[in-house]
């Protein structure tokens, strides 16, 4: 699967892209508002399962490697996954090297996902979840087009202490609107 942007291609992951996934992963500021950052053997499993979801049918988890369009270069990860099939809801999620943040790849990716979504995977309902702390995020999910649906309180145990998540969808009526 490939959706190809103003800058980017979000591209299905290979197995030549597991050194890059591990880079990513290993990132502690991909992990600052998690709950806990992977070990080396969870990213093999993540990476082996990544690449299981491309054969799946019907496919309903995507990881995409996030390549600039320029020079084919992985610089994250965009995935949305099915979470709740009675009513069409999918949720989305990102990750980028840091080197290649406040540059609008995140929003860009995102952006381009839900479309698809919308288009192509009959969703109703894209959400996505963040940390409350992680401000980026949420501006991405913002400039996304997504709306705040609210604050979940202290659903996440980040950094020894009770976090609060916030959670953004986009419905497919505003979404064919834009």
């Amino acid at each position: 699967m490939e959706i190809i942007t103003d800058r980017l291609i979000l591209r299905d992951y290979t197995s030549g892209d597991n050194s890059f996934y591990n880079e990513l992963e290993q990132n502690p500021l991909s992990h600052k508002y998690e709950n806990t950052a992977p070990d080396a053997q969870q990213i093999k499993d993540d990476f082996l399962s990544i690449l299981s979801h491309i054969t799946s049918d019907p496919r309903e988890h995507y990881d995409l490697a996030v390549c600039t369009k320029q020079d084919m270069k992985p610089i994250g990860n965009v995935s949305i996954k099915l979470n709740w099939e009675e009513i069409r809801e999918w949720e989305i999620g990102w990750v980028l090297l840091p080197e290649y943040w406040k540059m609008g790849y995140a929003t860009e990716a995102v952006k381009n996902l839900i479309g698809y979504a919308f288009k192509s995977l009959n969703a109703h309902r894209v959400v996505a979840y963040a940390n409350a702390e992680n401000v980026q995020s949420e501006k991405v999910m913002i400039r996304a087009g997504m709306c705040k649906d609210g604050v979940l309180r202290e659903t996440r145990f980040c950094n020894q202490q009770w976090c609060n998540e916030i959670i953004y969808s986009s419905l497919e009526q505003e979404w064919t609107n834009l």
